[in-house]
């Protein structure tokens, strides 16, 4: 029995110290990043409470499986919870914070379809915590669970794109990527939108890929079925 949880104990000291290092980079990095664009002569108060925001968002995803855990005494798995800090982290911190949607025309559309995976596990946990009791009448079709999983990710995609719309529409920015000029999220007044069907490009891209990472894993699914339940009963046995 031992000799089964040491690995165990060793990958989950190796994502505590990976969870920790995205935590004290996010402030390091966030804060330095603000205090940056403060100084800029070109930045605009939209702008600079945009990128704030972003941090500040970061730092609530960060916090919230430790907020859940002791106020709430919901257990997210530590998996999950380092994958959603390290996508919100490349996509907040180096994305928007480092410009590298800006300087990397493909980053944006990688973290989407990376994101729609992440989601799946996402997805497949809050589902097992909803119907951990009544695991005979909701997990036992693997159909249903596959199907759960791509609608799930497709519909936090469209989510995420109601957010970008929102924060183009009170902040001024680009994380929909309308500017012909750049594909970075803060523009500048000399940026050029595009205009037509090509204002749509990114919107539309991001969905279909989306859709793709949420098939992909809803196939994932329900091939290895058996396997994830087998997951599934035995962390049930644990907590009992």
């Amino acid at each position: 029995m031992k000799k089964k949880q040491q690995p165990n104990r060793t990958i989950n000291q190796s994502l505590k110290r990976i969870y920790y290092a995205l935590f004290v980079l996010t402030i390091g990095i966030g804060t330095g990043n603000v205090v940056y664009l403060y100084y800029q002569p070109n930045i605009t108060i939209n702008a600079l409470i945009f990128c704030t925001l972003q941090y500040v968002v970061i730092l609530v995803i960060l916090t919230l499986p430790i907020v859940l855990r002791k106020r709430f005494m919901i257990q997210i798995p530590l998996m999950i919870t380092v994958m959603c800090a390290l996508f919100g982290f490349v996509a907040m911190v180096m994305g928007d914070g480092l410009n590298f949607y800006g300087k990397y025309s493909w980053w944006d559309s990688v973290l989407h379809f990376f994101s729609s995976c992440v989601l799946a596990f996402v997805g497949l946990w809050i589902i097992t915590i909803i119907f951990e009791k009544q695991d005979q009448l909701v997990l036992s079709n693997k159909l249903f669970l596959s199907l759960y999983v791509l609608i799930f990710g497709l519909s936090c995609g469209a989510v995420w794109e109601v957010c970008e719309y929102a924060y183009d529409a009170f902040c001024g920015t680009n994380t929909q990527q309308f500017m012909a000029t750049t594909t970075a999220s803060i523009t500048t007044a000399e940026d050029i939108p595009l205009c037509g069907h090509d204002a749509l490009r990114d919107t539309m891209t991001d969905l279909i890929l989306d859709l793709v990472g949420s098939l992909l894993m809803s196939v994932y699914v329900f091939f290895r079925y058996d396997k994830l339940i087998a997951m599934h009963h035995t962390a049930i046995e644990d907590k009992e």
